[in-house]
């Protein structure tokens, strides 16, 4: 299925860049070391697979320095979008720039091998800052620790979207009372899922990854007008193989089934998220 151009364009939710290391390079003190993968190679990639839109997912590697994404984010003219990770020392002037620049959104991480706070109480008044500007909160993170968070947080009005179908592990018997906690969760109006991750879920197994596909339309049926997808190019941190971007859009694809529920995955349901 190949969504028209009339239609609005294929989104992926969930990218990041790396560089130019001339222009944008890591600091002494980053969290990992990737290779370079500049904007010019997503577009390109973007291109090969017909996809028009795109979410830049500002790299822990890089802290709250988003030159790079910022610079990147420009010379689509609009077509793509980023989500920020930003501290306490971000004042509403800096949140305006990153909002007119294409900023829709902030990312917590609470995996232990990525920085970031994890105090709730502190991340909850940056939740508030963000909520005038009209943004999310991207949380990413394994279901024992995201559920929590979501109880926390049930009363917070805005979107919240959950990274890479909660981490969960396909390779093994699902917990299916996380799942159900987590399906619960998604019923609410600004709750959001986010179909990517495959790969991660599979421990870098090369297949068509069919063991995930039950726990993927199981989150997508409790959140069907709040579900998204991205292929996490370049694949930082991977176990195993690293994925190919053709494989992962046929796999949401599969998991979508009608041509009616990709368009709403693929097209309708980011362009309200991003706009």
């Amino acid at each position: 299925m190949m969504v028209s151009a009339q239609a609005g364009g294929l989104w992926d939710c969930h990218t990041h860049i790396y560089g130019p290391w001339k222009s944008f390079p890591l600091p002494d003190d980053a969290a990992y070391r990737p290779a370079e993968a500049p904007m010019t190679r997503l577009l390109e990639m973007h291109q090969g697979l017909g996809i028009s839109h795109g979410v830049l997912v500002q790299a822990a590697c890089y802290g709250t320095d988003h030159r790079a994404l910022l610079a990147a984010l420009a010379i689509t003219e609009g077509r793509y979008r980023g989500v920020a990770l930003i501290d306490g020392t971000a004042d509403d002037a800096t949140l305006q720039k990153m909002h007119d620049g294409g900023i829709r959104g902030i990312r917590f991480n609470f995996m232990g091998h990525l920085p970031g706070e994890r105090n709730l109480d502190q991340l909850r008044v940056l939740v508030e800052r963000i909520k005038p500007f009209g943004w999310h909160a991207l949380l990413h993170g394994q279901l024992r620790q995201l559920l929590p968070v979501l109880d926390a947080w049930s009363d917070l009005d805005i979107p919240l979207v959950i990274d890479h179908m909660g981490r969960e592990e396909a390779t093994r018997e699902p917990d299916e009372s996380r799942l159900k906690e987590l399906a619960k969760h998604l019923r609410h109006t600004k709750r959001w899922i986010k179909l990517s991750g495959v790969d991660r879920m599979m421990k870098g197994v090369p297949s068509s990854w069919t063991a995930a596909i039950p726990v993927a339309r199981m989150l997508l049926a409790a959140a069907l007008e709040r579900a998204i997808w991205g292929t996490d190019w370049p694949h930082p941190n991977v176990q195993g193989n690293v994925p190919d971007d053709a494989c992962l859009l046929r796999f949401v694809q599969d998991v979508c089934g009608d041509d009616k529920t990709k368009e709403a995955v693929l097209v309708d349901n980011p362009r309200r998220l991003y706009f």
